[in-house]
C-alpha cells in the first residue's frame, strides 16, 4: 500500500475545496437566507442575524460608528478596518451578501480587538 506525501494531500484537498465553492449553492430562483440565532457572550444572550441587505447596511453603520469615535487603536488596524469596512460595502451593494458581512464583521472584530488593548 502506498501512501501520499502531505504535500499531495494538501494539493488534492485544494482541489476538492475549489470544486465545492465553484458548485452552484441551489437550483431555482433567488432565495434569502432564513434567520439564523448566533451564541450571544458571556451573558447567554442570542442575538439573530441574517444575510439581508439590511444587516450589510447595519454592519457598516457601526462600523463607521467606532472608525468615528476617538480611540487609541494603531495606524495600521484602522487602515485595515477601512480597508474592510470598504470591501464589504461593496460586496453588499453588488449582492455577494455573505462575503460583504463577513468583511464588515472581521472589520468590527479589529476595532473591538484593538480597543481592547490599546
Amino acid at each position: 500500500m502506498r501512501l501520499l506525501s502531505s504535500t499531495s494531500v494538501c494539493l488534492l484537498g485544494l482541489g476538492l475545496m475549489g470544486s465545492l465553492a465553484a458548485a452552484p449553492a441551489t437550483h431555482g430562483p433567488a432565495q434569502l437566507a432564513p434567520v439564523k440565532p448566533v451564541a450571544g457572550k458571556e451573558d447567554g444572550t442570542i442575538s439573530v442575524t441574517s444575510d439581508s441587505a439590511e444587516y450589510c447596511t447595519q454592519l457598516t453603520q457601526s462600523v463607521d460608528h467606532l472608525l468615528a469615535t476617538p480611540h487609541g487603536i494603531p495606524v495600521g488596524a484602522m487602515d485595515d478596518a477601512r480597508r474592510l469596512r470598504t470591501e464589504g460595502d461593496t460586496l453588499c451593494r453588488h449582492r455577494h451578501l455573505r462575503a460583504g458581512i463577513a468583511r464588515l464583521r472581521r472589520a468590527l472584530v479589529l476595532i473591538e480587538h484593538s480597543q481592547e488593548h490599546s
